[in-house]
């Protein structure tokens, strides 16, 4: 009893047992408790089963920072601010939702800008990196918890050309994690939940192999966030990051993968949008058989086999993750759902922790491309889903199609009839390369003349 408690002594006067600890240390996780003042009480981690104390010494955090937002022409102030933050969001192009992740104890801040993001090899990153001859500043490392200290694996990515390491959780939940024994790095760390990262890695290990030997390229940014004394507005700290989310991909098209499809030219292309759950679709590379659920709503068990399929849902009868779990149980690859509209829209679900267990892509495809993809299913016809691509000018996405179904509803038109004609003209030149634009824009406009006719009527 006395040596174990003379241990603990040395342990919390030093911290040099972290360094030695094998699975305990691999467990830490910290949760702060952090006030104002001299007399703030020290932050809490866990080593194996016990909580003992990380002095405030040995974090870098200060949550208590101002966080008063800058100017948007104070790009100083914004960075400062940018600096102070111990949390935020990492978007992810065609990633269905923000992931979001805590900074460690130890380390700076993340890098500013657009990241690759890619896995260490070994994936623990507790030996050298295998892949850190093609790692660039470009790139940001992925790490498994497990085997070795936070500080341990930041050191072993700080040798390479990565900008940033972020570690995987092991475990429910996330945490600031302690780094004694790397305090001093000048390297950013950073820590994700266990269920995003599971998806990331087996998004990652789906391929295509790049050419650098790297996995399914993963793009995005890892954006603080600064979240005002209210608390009612969280948003990035700093304008540039704002404007760089707001240009992420959300969607892209669907291809018919057969010698001896119908299609013609004019019922091309067909647009889907991504869920707000799921995963990433898969590589453009990469076709499926298509299949119609029985039933069709999906909100039972499916009767058909869907292994390793693209599965057509009809939208309604109960809600959009229930279909996903039913498609997802019977082996289907990617579930596609038809709207009831000529428009599309990015599905939901809440509480969003509900979407954590879908690790398939969900899109939604309107109406008329619904019908299309069910008759070529009958002739044995294969899709695959191509991202829009990032080179050009993003249109696939909730801020063209949540206008157009605005419109549909009969909302956002102007006053008079003279202006809401030459609205329409406009916006057929604008979509008339896209076929479900159109088809959206012209029921809209059929809704709004009739209506305006019917009660114009109704008063003679």
């Amino acid at each position: 009893v006395l040596a174990m408690l003379f241990a603990k002594v040395l342990f919390l006067l030093s911290f040099l047992s972290l360094i030695s600890l094998d699975k305990c240390t691999e467990d830490a996780s910290s949760t702060s408790t952090v006030q104002t003042g001299d007399d703030r009480p020290p932050s809490q981690f866990k080593v194996g089963d016990e909580w003992l104390a990380l002095p405030e010494v040995f974090s870098n955090l200060d949550f208590y920072a101002d966080n008063t937002p800058a100017n948007e022409d104070d790009v100083e102030g914004q960075l400062i601010l940018r600096s102070t933050r111990f949390w935020g969001r990492i978007y992810i192009d065609g990633w269905p939702q923000t992931i979001q992740f805590f900074r460690a104890h130890f380390g700076i801040e993340p890098p500013i800008g657009r990241k690759i993001f890619v896995f260490a090899e070994p994936r623990d990153a507790c030996s050298d990196l295998t892949n850190a001859a093609n790692l660039t500043s470009d790139h940001v490392l992925l790490v498994n918890r497990g085997t070795c200290t936070f500080g341990s694996k930041a050191k072993v990515a700080h040798k390479t050309n990565a900008s940033a390491i972020i570690i995987i959780n092991n475990e429910p939940g996330i945490d600031h994690l302690p780094g004694p024994d790397a305090h001093d790095i000048q390297y950013s760390v950073s820590s994700i939940p266990q269920l995003e990262g599971q998806l990331l890695e087996a998004t990652y290990d789906d391929g295509p192999v790049s050419v650098d030997g790297f996995g399914r390229r993963l793009e995005g940014f890892i954006v603080p966030v600064n979240c005002e004394n209210s608390g009612a507005r969280c948003l990035p700290a700093t304008y540039r990051e704002r404007r760089d989310i707001a240009g992420l991909v959300e969607g892209g098209t669907v291809h018919i993968v057969s010698e001896g499809s119908s299609l013609k030219a004019s019922e091309l292309p067909i647009e889907y949008l991504l869920a707000h759950f799921g995963t990433k679709v898969p590589h453009s590379s990469v076709d499926f058989n298509i299949a119609v659920a029985k039933p069709a709503e999906a909100c039972g068990p499916l009767e058909n086999n869907v292994r390793g399929k693209a599965v057509l849902v009809r939208r309604g009868s109960c809600p959009f993750v229930k279909k996903a779990e039913e498609v997802q149980a019977a082996g289907g690859r990617v579930m596609i759902v038809g709207s009831m509209n000529p428009y599309i829209v990015r599905m939901g679900v809440e509480p969003r922790w509900k979407g954590l267990n879908t690790f398939i892509p969900v899109v939604m495809v309107s109406k008329r491309a619904y019908s299309i993809l069910v008759a070529e299913s009958y002739s044995g016809s294969r899709l695959a889903l191509k991202e829009e691509e990032l080179a050009g000018n993003l249109t696939i996405n909730s801020a063209t199609w949540e206008p157009l179904e605005q419109l549909y509803k009969g909302e956002g038109w102007p006053r008079s009839d003279a202006y809401v004609k030459k609205r329409f003209d406009e916006l057929m030149i604008q979509h008339s390369a896209w076929p479900d634009r159109v088809a959206t824009l012209t029921e809209a406009y059929a809704k709004k003349t009739n209506v305006k006719a019917s009660s114009t009527k109704s008063e003679l």
